[in-house]
């Protein structure tokens, strides 16, 4: 067997325990006098070990040299866990190999009956040793009682049993079997990952089977032609690859290597078999079955090869104390039962007593007996809850039912699920809604009609009702007409946030065509991008925007919203709105390199407009504060749930999302109902505002919620919603109350009306609750795919037959048991930077276009919710410091979000054994080049900037950025600093030098001595 002492000798998880509870008091002197007759007789258990370094060195006592005393508890208490629990602190008292014995004996005496407990360490005893020596104890006590010798037998010494050296055909056979295999692929998708310092500490979970199972049990060998044993051993094979292990899989089964002239031998004489097969999805349970036989009785015929012998045939993964041949055991016991015996005329039971560790993640141990099947599961509390295992077994059990009913399907279409996991993921999937208004345009045309004075937009101290609102955007629609603008056309907006941008919208949808969101201080280049790739008709913008070269589009100015109502009715809508009709196109980040824009239709708004409707419980008397920038999708909730419910928009400036007086002044004036910002905007704000939350239902997400600000934001008073969704699903698809009892981990929701959800493993399987997977999301917010690229709608969209059309989101997730997803970050190289999805592959993508650059590879390091870092390493023979230039043309080509902030040349890049690029060393170098910048000790030192201002905006670069090597020519985003940053030193110039600057100017003038210029031109101007 694979011997954990040869890393961890001392450790409790080799104690293994021999006891029997007696109905009555037991003599002391007695069982003294048995139990050195056993060690006596059994040469193995008087073997001691000395640890020398890393070795053992063995030695056998002579049998008047060695003795082992019982230890006596009076006043055992009776337990309310039973015994197993009551001696446990007993069993793992550890063994020191320091030349004393590996044998310890207690007696308990207890209120019900004495208790005996004999405790061993592995290298002497195996469970198999336990039957022969409780015999010879009993045999001997009684004769001891009685006054009268033990039988001759028990006299005699029975040397210690060396196992014979392997023959070199069983490691062949050994070495044919184990080639090539990847223990990292025994993992499974449920539970923690392996810990460097592994206590293992394990528990374990017993279940008898039910009367279906256990016929299933009984009837699946002989419809299969193989035994018991091996069926369930196939079907635990089956459940392992359902979870994440495999395809190819070991798993170890235990066997005795004592002769079989002498098969009860007292010692550790048990090996365990690592059996590999591979569970093909498309081949039946009766071909795995084969498969599976074939491979056991193969492996009994060299059982003789010890696993240690065998181990180095593969690579190690993972913890290097893992084993790396098999992490998971199974282990059959036929007619197992635990019969109770007489003791010198006292009646007394065995006593199954577990040392509470596991050095396998997942063992499972089946008992069949004529009328029973219990299965027991010993588990690593490290790997697994013990809420997880039973929900394994219970799927276990499920498993072997469907098997019997069927075990010729395929294995990859049978869904391992249990009645739990059914009821769980399906009532969270029940979400079948149906809303009236059916669109946001017929909900603000009704609004027009039941209240036109109602006040629609504030923005500053203007004040947009819905009539004037609707009037502009007839206007907009008229515009929208006379150029020829038809349904299913694209029309660009790129302007600020105000009412005439509201209007522009709904005037686009009255003439049946989409809008393309465009943040008009994205760079000129990606703008110009953007309206090209999109196919825009026209432009509406309030300010000079690059259009495509050689581009036909009109330039459109928005139709300003009236001062005073017009005479006379409202104009109709005209139009009937196809749900399925695009209402909007959407850029994000592409892996390629190239943005790529999703396709919204109107049921996608109209689902979350109005399923937010009610779940924030928004009446026509609430106001939304509008703070999300118009070309990111969150700014969905803030704009169209206000105008479905009837409510008021109340447009924020920029500033609110990183100055909190700014958001404070207009949470005290506009007195909202709902908040909605990234955990990166409220980490950077709260402080100003936490007063001023209470009542109010602040909505969050778009990156992960850390648990530290979801509890600060609980003691607000506010009501937090923890919010989850794709671009390509229309912003939220779930939602998250966040609990008052909030522990260490924080959910996304559920789904949320017409929305459903599911978790795929990478063979297309659903997965159960629990199992990690790729979070997948179907129902009224899937995207129509993306514009112009469809090889990325075949590998991002799919049709599933259950749940219809669906987008894959790339993000690691499973179902919690209460229906709610959590998730675990992503399965691709796309990161959620400050809220801000970012994919590393086209940052990359940029830099190859510098002429000087040979090859480009983008990290984060630090928390990606604050003060995380894009790191950009790129491969250059230039001569000299290209890195302002490299940030220059990043700037040029990319959204500032996803600017690095720090660009290292290097001269080739760290490879791994596959020769690609490796990242973690990357991440490793990044870290560290940031530990060791120079930082500041304290306050700035004097400097030599060529005036005054400077030489103050030097020291706040210094401050912020904490280092001492700042001049009036260091860029602020080349020297560490970031958008977040950023955020803080804008208003840091503001109060301590009186000067207005927004973040923009920033990115424009990101050193002392231009932005010192900057200012002083704005002055002069």
């Amino acid at each position: 067997m694979w011997l954990l002492e040869r890393l961890v000798p001392e450790s409790a998880a080799n104690n293994l325990a021999l006891a029997f509870q007696a109905e009555g008091r037991l003599d002391p002197a007695a069982l003294q006098a048995a139990l050195s007759t056993l060690l006596r007789r059994h040469e193995v258990l008087r073997t001691v070990y000395f640890a020398t370094g890393a070795e053992l060195v063995k030695g056998v006592v002579g049998a008047d040299e060695f003795s082992v005393r019982f230890e006596e508890f009076d006043d055992f208490p009776a337990p309310p866990d039973g015994l197993d629990l009551a001696l446990r602190p007993f069993l793992t008292v550890r063994f020191r190999f320091d030349g004393r014995p590996l044998v310890r004996a207690g007696l308990f005496h207890h209120p019900d009956g004495d208790v005996v407990c004999l405790a061993f360490h592995h290298l002497v005893y195996d469970i198999i040793s336990g039957t022969l020596l409780m015999e010879e104890l009993v045999s001997a006590y009684e004769a001891f009682v009685a006054g009268r010798e033990p039988d001759p037998a028990l006299l005699e010494v029975a040397p210690a049993y060396h196992e014979p050296e392997p023959a070199p055909e069983s490691l062949e056979f050994w070495r044919g079997q184990l080639e090539d295999f990847d223990p990292g692929g025994l993992d499974l998708w449920v539970g923690g990952a392996d810990r460097p310092d592994p206590t293992l500490r394990g528990e374990q979970y017993t279940h008898t089977l039910s009367d279906e199972a256990r016929a299933a049990v009984r009837a699946l060998p002989r419809e299969v032609r193989a035994p018991e044993a091996v069926v369930l051993l196939a079907a635990f094979d089956l459940l392992l690859a359902a979870h994440g292990a495999g395809p190819d899989i070991t798993v170890g089964s235990p066997v005795s290597v004592r002769p079989r002239e002498d098969p009860r031998l007292v010692g550790h004489h048990t090996n365990v078999l690592p059996l590999r097969v591979k569970v093909d999805p498309a081949q039946s349970f009766r071909t795995l079955v084969r498969d599976t036989r074939d491979t056991y009785f193969g492996a009994l015929a060299h059982l003789g090869v010890p696993v240690d012998s065998i181990s180095e045939l593969v690579p190690r993964a993972g913890s290097s104390w893992r084993n790396r041949l098999c992490r998971h055991l199974f282990n059959y016991f036929p007619q197992l039962e635990m019969t109770g015996f007489e003791i010198a005329g006292t009646r007394a039971r065995p006593v199954v007593v577990e040392n509470g560790y596991s050095k396998f993640d997942l063992e499972f141990f089946v008992a069949s007996s004529a009328d029973t099947v219990t299965l027991t599961a010993r588990y690593s509390t490290e790997k697994l809850t013990g809420a997880e295992v039973a929900a394994l077994v219970s799927r276990y059990e499920a498993l072997l039912v469907s098997l019997a009913a069927d075990p010729d399907r395929p294995n990859g279409e049978l869904l391992v699920w249990s009645a739990q996991d059914h009821a769980v993921i399906g009532a969270a999937n029940d979400t079948a809604r149906t809303f009236a208004p059916a669109n946001v345009l017929e909900a603000v045309h009704g609004h027009v009609l039941a209240r036109p004075d109602a006040v629609a937009v504030r923005h500053g101290d203007r004040e947009v009702s819905y009539r004037r609102l609707w009037d502009a955007a007839v206007a907009t629609r008229e515009v929208l007409r006379d150029r020829g603008t038809a349904p299913g056309d694209i029309v660009a907006i790129a302007a600020a946030r105000t009412p005439e941008l509201t209007a522009t919208v709904l005037g686009v949808w009255l003439t049946g065509a989409a809008y393309l969101p465009v943040d008009p201080e994205h760079p000129a280049h990606r703008v110009a991008h953007l309206l090209g790739d999109s196919g825009a008709t026209a432009v509406f913008t309030d300010r000079a925007v690059a259009l495509p070269e050689g581009s036909a589009m009109a330039r459109l100015e928005l139709v300003p919203v009236a001062d005073e109502d017009r005479d006379g009715p409202p104009a109709e809508p005209g139009i009937t709105l196809d749900p399925e009709a695009c209402a909007y196109l959407i850029y994000t980040s592409g892996s390629s390199g190239r943005p790529k824009g999703a396709l919204l239709p109107h049921r996608a708004i109209s689902n979350i407009a109005a399923d937010y409707t009610e779940r924030l419980r928004l009446t026509p008397d609430d106001t939304t504060l509008w703070m999300t920038t118009f070309a990111f999708d969150m700014a969905n909730l803030e704009h169209y749930t206000p105008l479905y419910s009837g409510g008021t928009v109340a447009i924020a400036p920029d500033e609110a999302r990183t100055d909190g007086k700014v958001l404070r002044e207009l949470v005290e004036r506009h007195d909202p109902a709902v908040v909605q910002a990234t955990p990166t905007t409220l980490r950077t704000v709260l402080d100003e505002v936490a007063d001023v939350l209470a009542g109010r239902r602040v909505v969050t997400g778009a990156e992960p919620v850390p648990v530290t600000l979801a509890k600060r934001l609980l003691a607000t008073g506010c009501e937090p919603v923890n919010a989850y969704g794709p671009t390509e699903t229309i912003t939220w698809c779930t939602w998250g109350v966040v609990p008052a009892d909030l522990g260490e981990r924080i959910d996304v929701g559920g789904p949320i009306s017409n929305i459903r959800m599911f978790v795929l493993g990478p063979d297309g399987r659903e997965l159960p609750v629990g199992v990690r997977g790729e979070v997948c999301i179907a129902g009224a917010g899937v995207s129509l795919g993306y514009h112009g690229r469809p090889e990325l709608n075949a590998e991002r969209f799919g049709e599933h037959p259950v749940h219809g059309r669906f987008y894959r989101s790339g993000d690691i997730g499973a179902w919690n048991p209460d229906g709610t997803v959590e998730l675990f970050g992503r399965a691709d190289r796309q990161v959620k930077l400050r809220g801000n999805r970012i994919e590393l592959g086209e940052i990359e993508a940029t830099l190859l276009g510098h002429p000087q650059v040979h090859g480009a590879a983008a990290v984060v390091v630090g928390d990606r919710s604050a003060d995380g870092r894009l790191v950009a390493f790129v491969e250059s023979a230039a001569d000299g410091d290209i890195t302002s230039d490299l940030w220059e043309f990043a700037r040029a080509e990319l959204p500032r979000a996803a600017v690095p902030q720090d660009f290292v040349v290097v001269a080739a890049f760290p490879t791994n054994a596959n020769e690609k690029v490796d990242y973690l060393v990357l991440e490793s170098m990044a870290a560290d080049r940031h530990r060791e910048r120079p930082r500041s000790g304290g306050a700035a030192p004097a400097v030599a900037g060529p005036d005054e201002l400077t030489d103050a905006l030097i020291g706040l670069w210094r401050e912020l950025l904490g280092r001492d090597d700042i001049t009036a020519e260091s860029n602020f985003f080349t020297h560490g600093g970031h958008s977040l940053l950023g955020a803080g030193l804008v208003q840091r110039i503001d109060e301590r030098l009186g000067v207005t600057v927004k973040l923009a100017d920033l990115f424009g003038t990101p050193t002392p001595g231009a932005l010192a210029e900057h200012i002083r031109a704005a002055r002069e101007a």
